[in-house]
């Protein structure tokens, strides 16, 4: 049974080759360099006999009793098993220091684990190889992610980042002073002998020592005398939102590729990922030479990458375990300026000339006129340059790049040999420090103040197991069948959450319709009341219409019956007036004729 039993956070998967070769070889370094101090086997890794082991016996073992992906919430019912059963937590490694992938408000950063839930942690934490992974032109981190990574640092007895660049951008975030005892060599590693006496401590990516771990790995690298070159690359959407240039970028990468092979080199494709696939797939399409090794999927082994490239000479890639995978078993790494951690690995391991300058519109101006230059071609007096143009600019300094480190390949191989031992002793340090740290229980650890060991104390090397092909056979079981079942589980929440999405789609259009329903109910009650007020009004005028216009009838009755009496009086008057003037008309009459005939009488007298 092993003596210091430890709980690993990771991320199963089966879609990016650098996590799922990363999280194994993590709990492999713990495996062969996290021995005691009294531990049998004192030879150095890198020169041990093939098949020779430690007396298990006499060795501290050490050895994971379970992993639980970081991605995932981390629940109560978890961290009672993490105290009842380790002595020690493992977080990483891996560009974890970012926001936008596993986006949450717990931690702020990959790890979910809310502050609640890491301070009911009782055993130490273990930060190991972690990246400060933020893209060009992403905002800084915020206060949540600086406060909760605080915590994180409170609770460790070691945080270890994988590059300088990581310590410097996480120390001034962090607010840590790592300024004492930080030594480096002015010439070579930026990394040189690092005194490890801050917080923050260098532990470079397992990855990068993956040739000193595994037997079948030892004694073996590719031979830089051979034209051999793995291509792996992508300018990602994150890039392209910083102003990268993918059109130019991949172009130049194919061109650089005809070229190459039109100078005799053997040229293969290696996407890690999905994601490059359609890059991998116009490079084989227009290079008709280039040959393609997938190296992601649910078929390839964690291994599989560390036995390619240990006979591969030269890698191309833009990302950082196409950098660092390569540099573990012997290949020499030359990257893209994709993205900052890919020059700290450069510098770190003290050739930044191996990384291949991207400017954000994919070609800066010198670069374009010098080859303009060289070729005759030019602008036709603008300052303006064609994507070809600048495309073929970039094709050409890939290709110088490439060629002046084959140029130099036994001397640069020889020299990255030492750096990796370098970085191999710097490893077994941090790990003697780390075992040092932690006093072995019947299921939970607790921490010790201690002192850094002394500079002339690293000589000390101590291992345990090589990593054997039975080993990496089962450790491979194993990751496919929790790759599988967290793809399957992944699949299921994917699906579950699309679920939920839909339902809260409908219940927010549910509630939109409703909200809509409840408006036009208020526009139409509105309506109503308005229209319900006309009428009312309406009413009230023909209420008073009708009542003027009963009052009229009565008095057009009024007048009516006044204008019979009236007429009655008029037709009496009348009436009375004609039988005067009839009177009076007879008189006159009679008057008349009675003065006529007194007229005719004297007439008739004479």
């Amino acid at each position: 049974m092993p003596n210091l039993k430890l709980f690993h956070f990771d991320i199963p998967t089966w879609g990016n080759y650098g996590d799922k070769a990363l999280f194994p070889v993590v709990r492999d370094a713990f495996r062969v360099l996290g021995a005691s101090d009294d531990a049998v086997g004192t030879h150095v890794v890198s020169g041990r006999a093939p098949g020779r082991a430690s007396d298990s016996s006499t060795v501290d073992q050490v050895d994971f009793t379970s992993a639980a992906a970081l991605r995932r919430e981390v629940d109560t019912a978890l961290i009672e098993r993490i105290n009842a059963r380790a002595d020690a937590v493992v977080i990483g490694g891996g560009g974890l220091f970012l926001q936008d992938t596993n986006p949450n408000r717990a931690s702020g950063w990959q790890w979910k684990i809310s502050a609640e839930a890491l301070a009911a942690i009782k055993v130490p934490l273990i930060v190991y190889a972690l990246g400060d992974n933020r893209f060009p032109g992403q905002p800084e981190f915020d206060e949540l992610m600086r406060t909760h990574v605080s915590q994180v640092l409170d609770q460790s007895v070691f945080f270890g980042l994988r590059n300088t660049g990581s310590i410097e951008t996480m120390s001034r975030f962090l607010g840590v002073d790592q300024t004492a005892g930080h030594t480096s060599e002015s010439e070579g590693s930026q990394v040189g002998r690092l005194s490890q006496s801050g917080p923050i401590r260098f532990q470079p990516c397992p990855t990068t020592i993956a040739g000193l771990l595994y037997e079948p790995l030892i004694g073996r690298r590719p031979d830089p005398r051979q034209k051999v070159l793995a291509i792996q690359m992508l300018v990602h959407p994150r890039q392209i939102a910083a102003g990268f240039d993918a059109e130019v970028i991949h172009q130049a990468t194919i061109d650089a590729a005809r070229m190459l092979v039109a100078g005799g080199w053997r040229v293969l494709s290696t996407p890690f990922h999905p994601d490059d696939a359609e890059v991998s797939r116009q490079l084989v399409a227009e290079v008709p030479e280039v040959e393609e090794v997938r190296l992601y999927g649910p078929g390839v082994g964690f291994f599989a990458g560390f036995e390619l490239f240990s006979s591969i000479p030269y890698v191309l890639g833009g990302r950082g375990h196409a950098q660092m995978i390569p540099f573990g078993v012997g290949s020499i790494p030359i990257s893209l300026d994709l993205h900052a951690k890919l020059g700290y690995f450069a510098h770190d391991i003290g050739h930044p000339e191996f990384i291949v300058p991207v400017a954000p519109e994919g070609m800066t101006v010198d670069d374009v006129d010098s080859y303009s230059d060289s070729t005759g071609d030019d602008t036709d007096g603008n300052d303006t340059y064609s994507a070809n143009q600048r495309a073929r600019a970039l094709a050409q300094r890939i290709v110088d790049t490439i060629e002046q480190a084959y140029a130099q390949g036994n001397d640069l191989q020889d020299d990255l040999a030492s750096i990796r031992q370098n970085f191999l002793d710097i490893t077994r340090e941090n790990h003697l420090e780390i075992h040092d740290a932690l006093h072995p229980g019947s299921g939970a650890g607790s921490l010790r103040t201690y002192a850094p060991r002394a500079a002339t104390d690293a000589v000390r090397r101590t291992d345990g197991h090589l990593r054997t092909e039975t080993d990496i056979y089962t450790e491979e079981f194993h990751l496919a069948a929790v790759a599988e079942a967290e793809g399957f589980s992944t699949a299921q929440t994917r699906e579950l959450s699309k679920v939920r999405r839909e339902h809260r789609q409908e219940l927010e259009n549910s509630a939109s319709l409703r909200r809509q329903l409840d408006d036009e109910r208020e526009n139409l009650l509105t309506e109503l009341k308005q229209k319900t007020t006309r009428l009312e009004q309406k009413s009230m005028d023909l209420d008073t219409q009708t009542t003027e216009t009963n009052r009229q009838a009565d008095e057009a009755i009024r007048l009516q019956r006044k204008l019979e009496e009236s007429s009655v009086q008029l037709r009496s008057v009348n009436d009375r007036t004609a039988i005067a003037e009839a009177k009076v008309l007879i008189g006159k009459t009679a008057h008349g004729l009675k003065w006529r005939a007194r007229r005719l009488r004297r007439m008739f007298s004479r």
